[in-house]
């Protein structure tokens, strides 16, 4: 049996240079990802828009490995799989001459408010593209929470701060322009080029989701979104829940995954075959079911009801003491009991909702 290959391998294994080759979807996979590393450890090495001693913008992506930042740059999934993309990511010729700038990270809000969790990163490539890659989602609850804001508000304050790093970049460097990230990040890069305006809409060539939520109808048919919709590219893997939210695009592809449930989310388990992504034909029905189940709902309620569903969801999810999904998972047999108690203390409404919604969540969680 052929082994299964990833982003990971991909980087080892393509080496011609973006001019040679021009990005594709895998790459934006791996340079979305990019922006996840916690480059702030570096001590604004990235930050800003000032020259190198060089005389050209940023710094080489291969002086951004620091074996002394290792334990701070990959705090997110699987460090094990992010300290090897970033490693080959600085050997190979395709990607180690990339011009890193204009990093900026920040976190408001933390567990006990709407929170802000918004990073990006302008990768300058060889062929004269920039790529703006925007944090997505971490591992966390609180992470999620703001992933689930956007179904009852726009902006939600990521959106706002991905289109202004947009325009600043636009401001900055010249040419073509394209936009990615994962999960939120894949959000942000298409609101950022929805919103822009129409003379910088003009310099982007494509737009990547991979595995980002979707838009609410009045989005989807507003000017600035019928402008670039043309240039979206979406993946999502087979048990999408994260970029099911809201989805009205029907253009997009499904990628095979070599995990399970919602740990497909994770990019590293997104199975890669010499330079593209392996597609099958549609999503699992355990994500239909929760698509089925999050934007039927979503779509007869109002803006307030919504942020009290997300409230009562992620206090429910929390419970006991889950910071992750991973926590759900690993803590199940305790999660569960505590969750029970918790639904018999809604109202009706709300835990009719509640035990279909968990009830998908729990099916896409536990194993087998």
């Amino acid at each position: 049996m052929a082994t299964t290959q990833n982003i990971c391998d991909y980087v080892e294994g393509q080496l011609d240079t973006f001019a040679v080759r021009p990005l594709c979807a895998a790459d934006s996979l791996v340079l979305s990802w990019y922006a996840n590393f916690r480059l702030e450890v570096l001590g604004g090495q990235v930050a800003g828009w000032r020259l190198a001693a060089d005389g050209r913008p940023g710094v080489r992506l291969q002086e951004t490995l620091r074996a002394e930042c290792f334990d701070g740059l990959f705090d997110l999934w699987d460090p094990p799989s992010c300290r090897r993309l970033l490693q080959a990511m600085a050997a190979s010729p395709r990607f180690r001459d990339i011009r890193v700038i204009g990093q900026v990270a920040e976190r408001e809000g933390g567990d006990t408010a709407h929170p802000k969790q918004f990073g990006a990163v302008t990768l300058m490539l060889d062929n004269g593209v920039s790529y703006l890659a925007f944090r997505g989602t971490d591992a966390t609850l609180a992470g999620w929470r703001e992933d689930f804001d956007m179904t009852f508000e726009r902006p939600v304050p990521s959106q706002a701060a991905a289109l202004a790093y947009f325009e600043e970049v636009a401001g900055h460097v010249r040419g073509p322009l394209v936009l990615g990230g994962h999960s939120k990040g894949g959000n942000l890069a298409v609101y950022a080029a929805a919103e822009a305006p129409e003379l910088v809409q003009g310099r982007i060539e494509l737009v990547f989701s991979h595995d980002g939520p979707g838009f609410d109808q009045e989005f989807l048919e507003s000017e600035g979104f019928l402008r670039v919709a043309g240039r979206i590219d979406k993946t999502m893997p087979q048990s999408s829940v994260v970029g099911m939210m809201l989805e009205n695009q029907e253009d997009y592809s499904v990628v095979r995954s070599s995990s399970v449930g919602i740990f497909q989310h994770n990019p590293f388990s997104w199975v890669v075959e010499g330079c593209d992504f392996v597609e099958v034909e549609g999503l699992s029905a355990g994500a239909r079911h929760m698509d089925s189940a999050l934007n039927a709902w979503i779509s007869g309620r109002t803006p307030e009801e919504r942020d009290r569903f997300t409230n009562e969801l992620f206090d429910l999810l929390s419970l006991p003491g889950a910071k992750s999904f991973a926590d759900l998972r690993d803590g199940w047999q305790t999660a569960l009991p505590a969750m029970a108690q918790r639904l018999g203390d809604m109202d009706a409404e709300t835990r009719r909702f509640m035990l279909d919604t968990v009830g998908a969540l729990v099916r896409e969680l536990l194993p087998g």
